[in-house]
């Protein structure tokens, strides 16, 4: 979540899951070490809106986490990746600069 969103809470009879939520939790702090907002896509935000915030099961085929980074420039890009890799939890890809 960025600081524009509003919080919701976790209900304790649905709990996200503990690798998806260490995944958030990265991507809000790096966020946050590099003042820059953020957003959750795909699969993951309808699987939180839908099964942890209104109790329905919509089913999920991947279990990866899309997100955006507003970043402003390239060396902001730069420094965000080096943070990402450095927690451990992500990883450079060699042939594609984005990733």
């Amino acid at each position: 979540m960025s600081s524009t969103s509003p919080r919701i809470s976790e209900p304790p009879n649905r709990p996200i899951g503990a690798p998806i939520a260490r995944v958030l939790q990265i991507i809000d702090q790096v966020a946050k070490q590099e003042h820059c907002l953020y957003f959750i896509a795909g699969a993951t935000a309808r699987h939180l809106m839908l099964h942890h915030v209104f109790g329905l099961s919509p089913g999920r085929a991947t279990r990866d986490v899309d997100f955006g980074l507003a970043v402003e420039n390239w060396d902001q890009f730069a420094r965000l990746k080096q943070r990402f890799v450095t927690t451990g939890g992500f990883e450079s890809h060699p042939q594609s600069q984005q990733r």
